[in-house]
């Protein structure tokens, strides 16, 4: 009988392009599968489509004697011998082939994966990037939590920011990085933005009356966090900070400050359209946060 918490990470699975920029993102994804006793699936996708393209740009003696599938396989396989040799984890590595978006998002599906690694350089799909067109469509469209790996590995997290609007979103994605870091510092982070303030201002309202406003605010940004920590189950204590200002700006800032290693967000549902490929905040840490991201669906 299967006695695991609901929580519990049973299956990594890992995109890797097999360049020398992937394996770092590989190697993020085994020391996790590790820490959870999980098995790892290195998965590469092997696009045809653009193989064909170069097979015809250039001469066709430079791809004598080369099958790419089977050079892909081996060039898998050899990464799979080494992140095993390297982090003693059960590791098998699988190819498909076809577009990289839809074919990653189906096998995990199959695999009834808890967690995706992805890396943010590379060649071919990656190098496009993870935060290019093709993985924007990975995470808009995820059904499970997908981790973007842009530091170099750590054993372990020292410390774990849990950005928060206070939605069920964002709670559960802080629930689950308790529940699966249930040992690493973390902290909630609310930036608390002050809707209407330029307007306010513009309209001749007192600097007294808008640091009132702004004091209300707080206070019941202060009640709906003391709010969301009491909901939240976790084992080890949980740190709270709110900050006046932008969100994307807020999370930076406070991710530069305090050395996180993990940022850990919500993404809200809707269509692609809905979220305007995932909403400008998400959007910014993706691209510019100087952590590994993990966007929890």
């Amino acid at each position: 009988m299967d006695t695991l918490p609901p929580q519990a990470v049973r299956t990594v699975v890992v995109a890797t392009d097999l360049s020398p920029a992937s394996e770092i993102t590989v190697d993020q994804a085994a020391v996790l599968a590790r820490r959870w006793d999980a098995d790892l699936v290195l998965l590469h996708v092997f696009n045809d489509g653009v193989w064909a393209t170069l097979t015809a740009i250039y001469e066709s003696e430079l791809w004598a004697g080369a099958e790419p599938v089977l050079l892909a396989r081996n060039r898998l396989s050899q990464q799979v011998r080494e992140i095993v040799a390297r982090h003693g984890v059960r590791a098998r590595g699988e190819t498909r082939t076809g577009r990289a978006a839809s074919e990653i998002a189906a096998f995990c599906r199959e695999q009834g994966a808890q967690l995706l690694v992805v890396g943010e350089q590379g060649e071919g799909w990656i190098d496009e990037a993870v935060l290019g067109g093709t993985a924007q469509r990975v995470l808009a469209r995820a059904d499970l939590p997908v981790l973007l790996v842009r530091r170099a590995v750590s054993a372990e997290f020292s410390c774990i920011l849990l950005a928060t609007d206070f939605s069920d979103n964002a709670t559960r994605a802080a629930q689950l990085s308790l529940d699966w870091f249930p040992d690493i510092r973390q902290r909630l982070l609310h930036a608390c933005t002050l809707a209407f303030e330029g307007r306010m201002r513009m309209a001749g309202v007192s600097l007294e009356h808008i640091e009132g406003y702004r004091r209300d605010e707080l206070a019941r940004a202060e009640q709906r966090m003391q709010a969301q920590m009491h909901i939240l189950r976790s084992d080890a204590p949980l740190g709270k900070l709110i900050v006046q200002g932008y969100p994307a700006t807020v999370l930076l800032r406070e991710i530069e400050r305090s050395g996180a290693e993990l940022v850990v967000i919500g993404k809200h549902g809707g269509t692609m359209l809905d979220e305007r490929l995932l909403g400008s905040v998400t959007q910014n840490l993706l691209y510019h946060a100087d952590c590994n991201v993990l966007l929890v669906p």
